[in-house]
């Protein structure tokens, strides 16, 4: 653990010194990549954070109609219109919940920062974190989708509720 301590120490005084001018231009360049780097994750943290709200939201309504409901709160609805809400809300849930599993790996944190140990400021370790932000990137995007297919479903069920 302290080699850890000593490695992230080291890491802050370098970027102490690039902040400071003592570094090279290239060193310069390399920090605004990792803040750039480092807020593009940050903005992807917080978005998935609202977006997982959002899904379990979702989840709880549909668990609810279709798992609780005791009694069928749709039991004056015609056969048809209530078998619709069935698979609606089966499908919605499912969706809803694949939208939650691509979703947890976004704001996963990285072992290297369970673990304190710092990774150098060079092209490979800003490769490293713009190839993370990438399939970040790629799984909020599949998140997304999957949790407005969800929402669509749920919105469905309430139009075929208010239409029968």
């Amino acid at each position: 653990m302290n080699d850890a301590r000593t490695a992230l120490g080291r890491q802050v005084l370098d970027l102490a010194r690039i902040e400071t001018g003592a570094t090279t231009p290239d060193e310069k360049a390399r920090i605004r990549a990792l803040d750039r780097l480092n807020a593009m994750l940050n903005g992807l943290d917080s978005k998935t954070s609202v977006l997982l709200r959002f899904n379990a939201i979702v989840v709880a309504v549909l668990a609810y109609i279709v798992v609780v409901r005791n009694p069928d709160p749709f039991a004056v609805l015609a056969a048809a219109a209530k078998l619709a809400i069935h698979i609606i809300a089966h499908l919605s849930l499912a969706v809803s919940i694949v939208s939650c599993g691509f979703a947890f790996p976004v704001i996963a944190v990285e072992r290297s920062l369970l673990s304190g140990s710092a990774q150098a400021i060079d092209d490979g370790g800003l490769n490293r974190l713009g190839a993370m932000v990438a399939r970040r990137a790629s799984l909020y995007s599949w998140a997304w989708r999957f949790a407005v297919a969800g929402g669509l479903g749920f919105a469905a069920i309430i139009v075929i509720d208010i239409v029968n």
